[in-house]
């Protein structure tokens, strides 16, 4: 593990393997743990970069409200990226991370050689909904019933199908949110996933953008299907993949699926 400094920010990254970079953003309450298979995958041809975002996992997470927003996320991906020195990257975003890649896509494409969507826009379609939820769960983390918090995320569209497979998978995403720092949980939920642009507004950027992208959603993936349909169809040079039985966290469902879509799509750049 290295720690970077991005502006005042302290961010733990993941950097192992040699080759093209690939660059995986995380979704919420998950961390870059949430990336192992995909790490044990890509690493022997690519150097695999993989960091916790502001708020989460082992990177500061500011105690104020003001330093959570999209467009944080945003300008710390390219502060990882010139902390490392790299200039371009294939970039990958799951769920939450799809944000700050759709971000430097559409801003700066010169630094991203290909971009990976996985699950990502989730309640795009019902923006009421997820603002609901996002208000649901901060108020449990306000009133301190964390137990109670973990147990309605588990019910969430966003992890049951993960969780209801089996004991240790549930343990595994129960650990993955408990390591989620309480205030970044609180302030990414009210500042990032309440305050964000559906993608059905944002027609204009998705078009925009001219890099080769691969959108990836799971099969029960509800709350990201319609999402992942409109990305794939409004993104200039952009292909869809259904990953089969999975719900929204498909890296950590089907990782073999998913990275051998993954590194199909990564290997095309390259061979």
């Amino acid at each position: 593990m290295d720690r970077v400094q991005v502006g005042d920010l302290t961010v733990s990254v993941t950097d192992v393997g040699r080759g093209p970079p690939v660059l995986l953003l995380h979704g919420l309450a998950c961390g870059r743990r949430m990336w192992t298979h995909q790490i044990r995958a890509l690493k022997e041809r690519f150097r695999v970069i993989a960091y916790d975002q502001r708020g989460h996992g082992e990177t500061d997470a500011p105690a104020a409200a003001t330093s959570y927003s999209a467009g944080h996320l945003a300008r710390d991906l390219v502060g990882v990226l010139d902390a490392f020195k790299i200039e371009r990257a294939a970039v990958v975003g799951f769920s939450l991370g799809g944000g700050p890649a759709l971000a430097l896509a559409a801003s700066k494409p010169e630094r991203v050689s290909r971009l990976v969507l996985a699950d990502v826009g989730a309640g795009a379609d019902d923006p009421v909904k997820i603002e609901a939820m996002a208000r649901r769960w901060g108020d449990l983390i306000r009133r301190g019933d964390t137990d109670e918090l973990v147990c309605e995320m588990l019910r969430s569209e966003l992890f049951k199908w993960y969780a209801r497979r089996n004991t240790r998978r549930r343990d595994h995403m129960a650990a993955l949110i408990r390591a989620t720092p309480i205030d970044g949980l609180c302030f990414t939920l009210s500042e990032v996933l309440a305050k964000r642009k559906s993608l059905f507004r944002a027609a204009g950027v998705l078009q925009s953008i001219r890099v080769p992208t691969l959108v990836m959603v799971g099969e029960y993936d509800y709350v990201c299907s319609k999402a992942s349909r409109l990305l794939a169809a409004t993104i200039p040079d952009a292909s869809l993949k259904v990953i089969a039985q999975s719900g929204h966290m498909v890296p950590l469902e089907q990782p073999a699926a998913f990275n051998a879509a993954l590194l199909e799509f990564l290997n095309a750049a390259v061979m």
